[in-house]
């Protein structure tokens, strides 16, 4: 049976509002991944030339420990946005919350207004895309790994 309660109708703005933080947090990742990526080939190639390929493996240990640091910025940035919209007013609940549901582990207590669900299923989306353009990138990176085990062994 359809319940036209407000807690089950669609709201436009809660999708509006997790569409533009979906464009933001996706334009942002993109960046951050095109300049760890960018930056770790200077370096790596660097290294690889002057054969010293024994760096490359702890240059990519940092990196990638720089990578994941996108994804706490990323949380960070949610959280913020649900705080400042006034959608859950106590800031460390909003970090919390962002965090718990940008992993997709979800959250026993639901601080967001009613009709705001769908905000949760689109940062749950941001983070599943971002998990797997950083594993797409660590894989890429560790070609690079490989390549100077092999010329080391040459």
């Amino acid at each position: 049976m359809l319940d036209n309660s407000s807690q089950y109708v669609f709201n436009a703005d809660a999708m509006l509002f997790g569409g533009a933080m979906l464009f933001l947090i996706l334009v942002l990742h993109a960046v951050y991944m095109f300049l760890i990526t960018l930056q770790y080939e200077k370096i790596t190639d660097a290294l690889i030339a002057r054969k010293r390929y024994d760096w490359v493996q702890p240059v990519f240990f940092v990196m990638a420990f720089i990578l994941a640091l996108s994804h706490l910025l990323e949380i960070y940035i949610w959280g913020l946005a649900l705080n400042l919209s006034g959608l859950i007013p106590n800031t460390h609940q909003a970090m919390v919350f962002a965090g718990s549901v940008y992993t997709t582990l979800g959250f026993d207590i639901h601080p967001l207004p009613l009709s705001w669900d769908l905000v949760m299923v689109v940062i749950a989306l941001s983070g599943m895309i971002s998990f797997g353009w950083s594993i797409s990138v660590l894989f890429g990176m560790t070609q690079i790994v490989h390549t100077a085990r092999i010329k080391r062994k040459a």
